[in-house]
């Protein structure tokens, strides 16, 4: 082959060896739930299993930068579809701490979100790769927004901006972050999120929503009713037993099972948990899940000492100062035009200097690394013919 061309190639092949190299170094410092607890494992034979059809994503593929799949938005107004919330939707999650919203995508949005989904996973971004070599999830990609044309247009015109800014009686919805998350194989145990970004728990709304129907036996999210009000669990932690502190002041389980273009949201110290399949294998079945944190009006930034994985971009905000400017994007009542630019033109994507700044947090937020790493530790490893774990006695009250 021409010299030329042979440069070329290899300039390509260095290319993608340093940005799996990051992907690799990255993957220290990306927050993992926990493995599965499952009864004890019995060998038996595979003959008569039923054929896995697991999803897999092609490492080869992976890229870096903006992403445009060029797929048809919706028609709409260029601002967030209307919605209609119910007073009574508002004082369920005042009270409950999580409110399931049917039917909050149309068919349209729905188709939409779907194909960006796929799109995404056949066209896998470098910052998935961490979460995809973890095996937790068969795709995950945090701040998708980012360098997603799709998901950006998703959240700036879709209902999702409108519903939260509803329920949470608020002029106005920012977006902290997001989060792409296909086949939860693991699941996750009970938790409280503390990934929200740069924010304090009463400002921020906890959002959800899916593109296929919960699955009969397993994948159902579960809320302990009520825990939002609890006083016994810390704000940097994630994993929680849910028979300490005053979390057994909170017994009833609300479990919802819901359709695909459905909602959840929930408060942000709500403890609530979803379980994946215990073979890991979702098989033909599929979980597309898209959720985040909008942000209510006047909510300041609170990042600095925190080791934030949605916080890795370049800005100069400090503690106390109210969270504005393109890296959060205002979404509701409408985009600001100079932020979508912002976005467009990849400045709201992770950079180095928004790397070092999470890293050099890591151990001003010890406490809260140091909750993943206890979890993974007492997780870590499933024994052969171990006994099985203990049943849970308080039974979830389902929420269809």
């Amino acid at each position: 082959a021409p010299p030329a061309l042979l440069f070329s190639a290899n300039r390509q092949t260095m290319k993608l060896t340093l940005l799996l190299a990051s992907a690799t170094v990255a993957t220290a410092f990306v927050a993992r739930p926990p493995p599965r607890v499952v009864a004890p494992r019995v060998r038996r034979s595979t003959a008569n299993s039923q054929l896995s059809m697991k999803l897999m994503v092609n490492a080869i593929k992976y890229t870096n930068g903006m992403q445009d799949p060029k797929i048809k938005c919706p028609d709409h107004d260029g601002v967030p579809a209307d919605f209609t919330i119910t007073q009574e939707q508002i004082e369920t999650l005042k009270r409950d701490g999580v409110v399931h919203i049917p039917a909050a995508l149309s068919a349209e949005w729905l188709a939409y979100l779907r194909a960006a989904t796929e799109w995404q996973i056949n066209n896998p971004h470098i910052w998935a790769s961490p979460g995809v070599a973890s095996g937790i999830y068969d795709y995950i990609q945090r701040s998708i927004w980012t360098t997603n044309d799709a998901f950006a247009n998703f959240e700036y015109y879709s209902p999702m901006a409108t519903i939260l800014a509803k329920l949470g009686e608020t002029e106005e919805i920012r977006l902290s972050t997001d989060l792409l998350m296909v086949n939860p194989n693991s699941g996750f145990k009970w938790h409280q999120d503390n990934q929200n970004g740069p924010v304090l728990f009463d400002d921020a709304l906890r959002w959800w929503v899916t593109m296929d129907d919960t699955p009969a036996e397993y994948g159902a999210p579960v809320y302990l009713k009520g825990s939002h009000k609890n006083k016994s669990v810390k704000s940097d932690a994630v994993f929680v037993d849910i028979e300490s502190g005053d979390l057994v002041d909170y017994p009833e389980q609300l479990e919802f099972r819901p359709k695909a273009g459905d909602m959840i949201v929930w408060d942000a110290r709500s403890i609530h948990k979803i379980d994946g399949p215990e073979s890991k294998d979702w098989g033909v079945m599929k979980r597309r899940v898209l959720g985040g944190t909008g942000v209510k009006k006047g909510a300041v930034y609170m990042g600095e000492d925190r080791a934030l994985f949605s916080d890795m971009s370049t800005h100069e905000l400090g503690d106390g100062d109210i969270l504005s400017g393109p890296q959060w994007p205002r979404l509701y009542p409408s985009a600001v035009p100079s932020e979508m630019q912002a976005r467009a033109n990849g400045e709201c994507s992770r950079t180095m200097e928004g790397f070092l700044r999470m890293s050099g947090n890591m151990l001003a937020s010890i406490g809260e690394m140091a909750s993943w790493t206890n979890v993974l530790k007492k997780n870590k490893a499933v024994v052969e013919d171990e006994k099985p774990a203990e049943a849970d006695d308080r039974q979830p009250v389902n929420q269809q």
